[in-house]
């Protein structure tokens, strides 16, 4: 069974949507990406557009292994998270 690692993130929504883009997330209307293979999923799966609320925006990752905060973004506590994204 595998061991999944929630990674919550928040910033500027280019620099999230960026970030989410290496790992093989898409935004609405855009051509997929190839899936990074340490990720399982994405909040907001792909294809979908990042949650922002007063001018961030907010992504989980659910990977495989923790992964680094990339830079310019913040950690997003857990029960915030859950709140504005829903969990998995």
């Amino acid at each position: 069974m595998t061991e999944w690692s929630l990674c919550r993130w928040h910033g500027p929504p280019a620099t999230l949507e960026a970030a989410l883009r290496q790992l093989g997330w898409h935004g609405p209307g855009e051509m997929a990406n190839a899936l990074d293979p340490r990720v399982g999923g994405f909040i907001p799966p792909a294809g979908e557009a990042a949650r922002n609320l007063d001018g961030l925006a907010y992504a989980t990752v659910v990977a495989r292994v923790p992964l680094a905060v990339p830079e310019g973004l913040e950690e997003t506590g857990p029960q915030l998270s859950a709140a504005l994204l829903g969990s998995f």
